[in-house]
């Protein structure tokens, strides 16, 4: 991100604000780390010699995950048993195999990498209900196998909050389930006056019932989106493990450090930043949350979609303007696919979008007012996944400078007053 002349736009000087410190640090040798809580366990040989074992892959974005995969898939060999490793993924990649496997590939997970055979496969085998009446599926590579290990990264959800949100129940209730399960999960989410999280416990629960899962591994990252933590566990203690491993990583969730913006401008959206295009914890938009958790933000500006998207700008909605470069990358078959798995249209509402930033940054500044330069609260991100290096407008970056405490206590404003240039298109310009 780089930022130096904006012409007549009227921005004010932006500068940089770097985190210095994580509330955890990244793991050393997260190889040896994932042997370890895998070992443990003391799981029975008998569960592992000879024994053909699925490993789960599946949200977007989690740090080392091919390196997490390979570490498993490793241990496993070392065991006896035989692994192999399956898209635990809903409806993602087009809710095909080949889609699917393709989102394996873009992770660096591949067959080489790993030292494992991939499954990619839509196929599914009912588990039955829940007493609830959810009806329950599992990949059938999986259901067939002899055990599988349930893999993801624990830390809160993009559309609720809970005791359990994102991480080990979820994939089972979810991924594991290939688009029947996300469709069921959904549905049911929608008609329970309850909410997400007692679905996600049910259905997990019916998973777990089902005696085929081997054991979890909870992944935890900290604010750098490095791995601070792996935890292992029992099927019996797996959700216990996992709300220890969620009560972690919500301390160290990267957020926006100031109360009030007027304008955050989003280099990017995209499926492998967020299940939600953007973090909606971050931005404070898309979901109920409590006062003061995140930021009150009157526009956001959202870029360019990522490539790794594929077209699917699910989150969108969540914008009040976007690049016309954003729009024209949208698929909008995979993005309604998406939305309508989820049941969430407001995801998929299409902003006003401009074809170039300094047509779209004249008219949000004109919305806001046309504040005068010293008045202006902006920030300027990457994405909701990068938030250790930010560009702040001049106010904000005083505000930064006193403090001595509170949410601002670890970062440190960079010297040097950076201005947005555009380019001879009226684009802005990253270095």
């Amino acid at each position: 991100m780089g930022m130096t002349s904006n012409g007549d736009l009227g921005l004010a000087p932006f500068r940089i604000l770097e985190r210095t410190r994580a509330g955890l640090p990244g793991l050393n040798d997260l190889d040896a780390e994932i042997r370890r809580e895998l070992s443990s366990l003391a799981l029975m040989p008998s569960k592992l010699r000879g024994r053909r074992i699925a490993v789960t892959v599946g949200s977007r974005g989690v740090a080392r995950v091919a390196e997490i995969a390979r570490a498993i898939c490793s241990w496993l060999k070392e065991q006896g048993a035989k692994p192999f490793v399956f898209p635990a993924m809903g409806s993602h990649g087009g809710a095909t195999a080949e889609g699917q496997r393709a989102i394996l590939t873009s992770y660096g997970v591949t067959e080489e990498f790993v030292g494992a055979e991939i499954r990619s496969a839509m196929e599914t085998v009912s588990l039955g209900r829940t007493p609830e009446g959810f009806e329950v599926f599992m990949d059938r590579n999986a259901y067939e196998s002899d055990g599988v290990v349930v893999m993801n990264r624990v830390k809160p959800h993009t559309a609720f909050a809970g005791r359990v949100e994102s991480g080990l129940s979820k994939m089972m209730a979810v991924g594991m389930g290939k688009i029947e399960g996300a469709a069921e999960f959904h549905r049911q989410a929608a008609r329970q006056l309850t909410g997400y999280e007692p679905v996600v416990r049910a259905m997990a629960g019916q998973a777990l019932a089902s005696g085929k899962i081997l054991c979890g591994l909870a992944v935890v990252e900290n604010e750098f989106h490095q791995v601070a933590a792996v935890r292992a566990s029992l099927p019996e203690t797996l959700v216990a493990r996992e709300e220890e491993a969620l009560a972690l990583a919500r301390q160290l969730v990267p957020r926006l450090p100031f109360p009030q913006i007027q304008m955050l401008i989003v280099d990017e959206l995209g499926k492998n930043i967020s299940g939600s295009g953007m973090d909606t914890k971050v931005i404070g938009r898309g979901v109920a949350m409590p006062a003061g958790e995140a930021p009150e933000i009157r526009l956001i500006y959202a870029r360019s979609l990522t490539p790794e998207s594929g077209g699917n700008a699910l989150g969108v909605g969540m914008a009040d303007l976007i690049h016309e470069r954003l729009y024209r990358a949208i698929d909008l078959k995979k993005m309604y696919l998406n939305a309508i798995t989820s049941m969430n249209p407001m995801m998929v509402r299409l902003p006003i979008h401009l074809p170039t930033d300094r047509e779209a940054l004249d008219y949000a500044l004109g919305i806001l007012g046309r504040p005068e330069r010293n008045e202006q609260c902006i920030v300027w991100i990457r994405s909701t996944l990068a938030l250790d290096r930010i560009a702040v407008s001049s106010a904000l970056a005083s505000e930064a400078r006193a403090a001595k405490t509170g949410a601002l206590a670890d970062w440190r404003v960079a010297p040097e007053p950076l201005e947005a240039e555009l380019d001879a298109e009226g684009d802005l310009v990253s270095r």
